[in-house]
């Protein structure tokens, strides 16, 4: 784990949230999603059970790569989130470890790397971007997918421009978008999500995590994963319960679904 990992907004961020996030995530349909996922990659060729989830949470996206067969490990750049997932499966406790995806350590070679519920949306430099995709790169097997997902410029204007309230047992989550509904490509977005826990004294606890994520362009996207020696082979659309749709929309789709692999050898440049 670097130093960059300890001090990190992100990882801040998500170890506050990471005692309640399944419950504040309750409603995403991972299992659907996984699936969804696996079904278009193995039309593009995925072959293979070796998987990294990368930016794997509290294993939620996990979960499901296991049910079906791969052998998957995962990392986070939030202690407290793995520490989540290795409570949640100790049987699995040393294929969840802590690395940042902007400087990902040698961990081995896998035909299907994940990086979903927008993880890469936190990452708000163009170079970090670059190196992100590098060390996805160096870890794709020559016939591997990496899919990965990115919010939407609908999803920012309207998500991150709203106060939204949720109560869940003896829990509310409150988010607070901090952005006004003209948010443009490249544009960067924060909201906030205040936890208030019922003590059982009849008062209330607040925990507060600022999240603060960049729209990512597709032209720019493309050109990253060229320079990182992947081509895009797919990028879909995500409508609400894991739906996917062909061609990816900013102004229709919730998420825009990327998926890439290594790029083929220009055949006029080959020997």
């Amino acid at each position: 784990m670097t130093q960059l990992a300890h001090t990190d907004g992100v990882a801040i961020a998500y170890d506050r949230l990471a005692p309640y996030y399944d419950d504040f995530t309750a409603g995403y349909a991972h299992e659907a999603w996984i699936a969804a996922v696996e079904h278009r990659a193995l039309g593009l060729g995925l072959r293979g059970r070796r998987a990294l989830d990368i930016a794997c949470g509290t294993g939620k996206s996990t979960t499901p790569l296991v049910a079906r067969g791969y052998s998957v490990l995962s990392c986070d750049i939030s202690p407290g989130m793995v520490r989540e997932a290795q409570r949640k499966s100790p049987a699995r406790a040393d294929a969840f470890l802590v690395a940042d995806m902007r400087e990902l350590p040698p961990l081995g070679e896998f035909d299907l790397v994940l990086c979903v519920d927008d993880a890469l949306n936190y990452v708000l430099v163009e170079e970090e971007l670059d190196s992100t995709f590098a060390g996805v790169a160096d870890v794709l097997s020559d016939a591997g997918i990496f899919v990965f997902d990115l919010n939407s410029l609908a999803t920012y204007r309207n998500a991150f421009s709203q106060a939204m309230v949720r109560e869940c047992e003896d829990l509310y989550f409150v988010w607070r978008g901090e952005e006004s509904a003209t948010v443009g490509p490249g544009d960067t977005a924060a909201a906030t999500v205040e936890v208030f826990v019922e003590r059982g004294d009849g008062l209330w606890e607040r925990r507060s995590s600022r999240h603060v994520q960049r729209h990512h362009p597709p032209a720019l996207v493309h050109a990253a994963l060229v320079s990182a020696g992947l081509e895009c082979c797919a990028v879909l659309g995500q409508l609400p319960g894991a739906q996917f749709e062909d061609h990816g929309d900013e102004d229709r789709h919730s998420k825009l679904v990327y998926f890439a692999r290594t790029a083929t050898p220009d055949p006029a440049q080959r020997g």
